[in-house]
């Protein structure tokens, strides 16, 4: 099977759509599919690269906010009309590509809708107001794709419920989950650290809840002044989150680390943690929550979006309620004063992401629907 992926997201990843639709590609090269991926350029392109067999397709990209968007699909379509021959099927990731102008299959894959996105966010800043602008052009660029999908999956079932926004039935979208790599991300010796910590990773960006985590971490420090807070990840909002940090006068307790490239130093970032912390105020399905997972850690998350497609309170993980520092700080410190209950979970998260969430399960699931797409049929 030739299958063409579309993305907004860099390619190689620096963040989650763009690893979820990267590892997918990887493991369906695996089983033996030939897999392309166009994601965005520049003003002057990198036409084309090859990396562990897939194929990367950089067509031009102008920042002409806001129809960035647009402008991006006229590039991209000179491009599929290039390549027609050898795709079998597209399938589009949003948010935020365009409709392409070619006659294939289409599968697209939702993993924000922008609609829930754009709620979410706090216009309390530049991005924020920016976000919200952008919307109602967004609404419309997702209203063509959607309409005119072959097959529409999505990677949790409150994002599945969501695009009942956009005049879709849940039970019409196929969830098919999000993918953990579980040879790299598993559990293994811990390495030693003098203090005990708390670990998030993600994008330093609006709705992911990380100026409640700050106020979670000062509540716990005053209990327990030896914990530390790290936040791995970079993003438009680094500057405000540090001002914050100064601010609350957690210094010394809580550390905004960077971007962490490297596999094997993520891993045991994951590994060494208390616990995963996730703040998100909406997240469609986070691949680092998976990941933590897949390291048998225990995770303490917001009860929102996909994280309660993958975590079962008490059972695998603790959930809070969605922007409440405090209950988040007492879920916390229940692991550190509970040792066997956060032993207990990280088992059974560990279990969890082998059963259902690794890139193995996930690209067989994918398989299927582009095998019945092709045939006819409405997998």
């Amino acid at each position: 099977m030739q299958i063409c992926m579309i993305t907004s997201s860099p390619m190689p990843p620096k963040e989650g759509i763009g690893f979820y639709v990267w590892n997918l590609s990887k493991q369906l090269a695996n089983l033996g599919h030939q897999v392309q991926i166009i994601t965005r350029g520049q003003a002057h392109p990198l036409r084309r690269e090859v990396i562990d067999g897939v194929v990367i397709w950089r067509p031009t990209f102008l920042p002409v906010y806001p129809f960035h968007v647009h402008v991006h699909r006229l590039f991209v379509d000179r491009l599929l009309h290039e390549l027609s021959a050898d795709i079998d099927l597209i399938h589009l990731h949003t948010p935020l590509v365009g409709l392409p102008n070619v006659k294939k299959p289409m599968v697209v894959t939702v993993h924000t809708p922008m609609k829930a996105d754009v709620n979410s966010v706090r216009a309390n800043h530049w991005l924020g107001i920016l976000t919200k602008l952008q919307g109602p052009i967004s609404y419309k660029i997702e209203q063509q794709l959607f309409s005119r999908a072959h097959k529409m999956t999505a990677v949790s079932h409150s994002v599945a419920a969501e695009l009942q926004d956009y005049g879709l039935k849940p039970e019409n979208v196929a969830v098919l989950g999000n993918g953990a790599d579980t040879d790299i991300f598993s559990p293994g010796e811990m390495p030693q650290k003098a203090e005990p910590y708390f670990l998030t990773v993600g994008r330093l960006a609006p709705r992911k809840g990380l100026e409640d985590l700050i106020h979670c971490a000062r509540i716990v420090v005053n209990k327990f002044p030896a914990v530390r807070f790290l936040i791995a990840g970079s993003g438009p909002l680094e500057n405000s989150l540090r001002a914050e940090i100064k601010k609350q006068g957690l210094d010394a307790h809580v550390q905004l680390v960077g971007h962490v490239a490297d596999r094997g130093e993520l891993v045991n970032l994951y590994r060494g943690a208390v616990a995963y912390v996730h703040a998100a105020h909406y997240e469609g399905l986070p691949t680092v929550l998976l990941e933590a997972m897949a390291c048998g850690r225990p995770a303490v998350a917001t009860a929102v979006s996909g994280a309660l497609d993958v975590i079962e309170d008490g059972h695998n993980g603790l959930l809070v309620p969605v922007s409440q520092p405090s209950q988040m700080a007492t879920a916390v410190m229940r692991l550190l004063q509970q040792p066997d209950l956060a032993q207990s979970l990280a088992a059974q998260a560990r279990q969890t992401i082998e059963e259902k969430y690794s890139w193995r399960v996930v690209s067989r699931h994918y398989a299927e629907q582009y095998n019945s797409l092709l045939a006819g049929g409405t997998a």
